[in-house]
């Protein structure tokens, strides 16, 4: 059935051949708002119940209210042709939420919080809207395995909530190797090139904080508060090629189960090598543990490049003082991430990231936890805390901070010792 509900913009005409021309078994869209992708998903979903017939769908939301509203705005907009309506819906339950048509096909508006209640239905098609918002077990124990059985697809749509799973599938779908299993595009309110959407966005923007607007209007995958702006655009995605004078390393040590990151940095603030490793599931001795960073140390200055290194001595003294007994380690500094120290380097990395002056390599990791990285005001002093969420880790941001800061003093005309 050939059926016009509205006139697609140009990221809608994206998603519609995404969708139906690409066919990839998870179609993966990052929108964000003013994209209209919600309204793309709704009409869609009509057009495949009337050009499928018997075609089982399932529409599910993050939550139950908002699977509701997006039956009722289905109802919408047919309000101009509610003869036509009358013609295709043979059933429309408000209390089940579901949708049926003449010609055999159905839509069930569920939700994530659903669960495990969702089990064991036999389904052609599932639209996630707002997908980063749910719970990735959810989808691949419960949605997942209603298609693959039917030779069905996955119709994802959503803003990034952080680098979280959605960010991941959006990474995976951009590799063409990847293409038949899930392929995935990004289109902002940019992509509309539409002088009244910018004046409105402009507007909203004002009552935002950046981490916000940089989630939902730009689809950067941030957290609300996170601490590290541009992050995207400080990825160097094909390599440093360009020669570079001198060399600083910042070491955080790793203690029990946090990593040891060892990372060496240019003049002009090029991430050039990272080492990452725990000594406990590397099983490493001493001896071995100390010539890792020996190691690392010594390829850094191999041609003389390396100017400072800021060792980490917080409750590692006697492995500085192990380490600096060779006195190829001479330009080893000792450095003490205190509550006075920490806020310095943290911002100065933030600052760099802001001004766009900072190079980071396409590591996930890294890129996680800076995304990952936050801060919070201590109740009790009033001072700011800088870490990663409970429960993640924040070693790789901190030693890229140190390096950093090694940087900056080292070439701002001064050896400072923090102890």
């Amino acid at each position: 059935m050939k059926l016009k509900l509205y006139n697609p913009t140009k990221p809608q005409v994206d998603f519609h051949t995404l969708v139906h021309e690409d066919k990839p078994f998870i179609s993966c869209i990052v929108a964000g708002r003013q994209t209209g992708k919600t309204f793309f998903m709704q009409n869609d979903a009509v057009m495949r119940a009337l050009n499928n017939p018997r075609h089982r769908m399932f529409w599910v939301s993050p939550i139950q209210d908002q699977a509701n509203k997006v039956m009722k705005d289905i109802e919408a907009m047919f309000s101009k042709h509610q003869d036509l309506w009358t013609q295709i819906i043979k059933r429309y339950d408000r209390k089940a939420n579901e949708m049926y048509f003449y010609n055999g096909s159905f839509i069930k508006f569920r939700s994530a919080d659903s669960g495990d209640n969702l089990r064991g239905a036999t389904l052609d098609y599932i639209y996630l809207d707002e997908a980063a918002y749910m719970k990735l077990d959810f989808i691949n124990e419960v949605l997942l395995p209603m298609v693959t059985r039917t030779g069905g697809r996955v119709a994802a749509s959503s803003t990034f909530n952080g680098p979280n799973w959605f960010y991941e599938w959006y990474k995976e779908g951009q590799a063409e190797e990847n293409w038949h299993q899930i392929k995935s595009l990004k289109r902002t309110y940019l992509d509309l090139n539409d002088p009244k959407v910018d004046a409105t966005v402009l507007g909203i923007k004002k009552s935002m904080t950046k981490g916000q607007f940089d989630q939902e209007f730009l689809c950067k995958p941030v957290s609300a508060n996170a601490l590290f702006s541009n992050v995207e655009e400080a990825i160097d995605r094909i390599g440093i090629t360009e020669p570079y004078k001198r060399v600083y390393i910042g070491m955080d040590i790793g203690v029990a189960q946090d990593y040891t990151v060892l990372t060496a940095i240019t003049e002009d603030y090029k991430v050039i090598a990272i080492d990452r490793f725990n000594f406990k599931e590397e099983n490493m001795d001493s001896e071995e543990f100390k010539q890792r960073i020996k190691d690392f140390y010594l390829h850094q200055d191999k041609e003389g490049k390396l100017a400072a290194a800021y060792f980490e001595v917080n409750n590692n003294d006697l492995l500085f003082d192990d380490l600096t007994e060779d006195e190829r380690l001479y330009k080893m500094i000792p450095f003490n991430t205190t509550s006075k120290t920490k806020p310095l380097i943290v911002k100065n990395l933030m600052k760099l990231f802001e001004d766009k002056l900072i190079t980071v390599p396409n590591d996930t990791e890294l890129i996680k936890e800076l995304y990952d990285f936050k801060s919070k005001r201590n109740p009790i002093t009033g001072n700011l805390q800088f870490s990663n969420t409970e429960g993640k880790h924040d070693d790789m941001v901190m030693s890229l901070a140190i390096a950093a800061y090694c940087a900056f003093e080292e070439q701002d005309g001064g050896v400072t010792m923090f102890l």
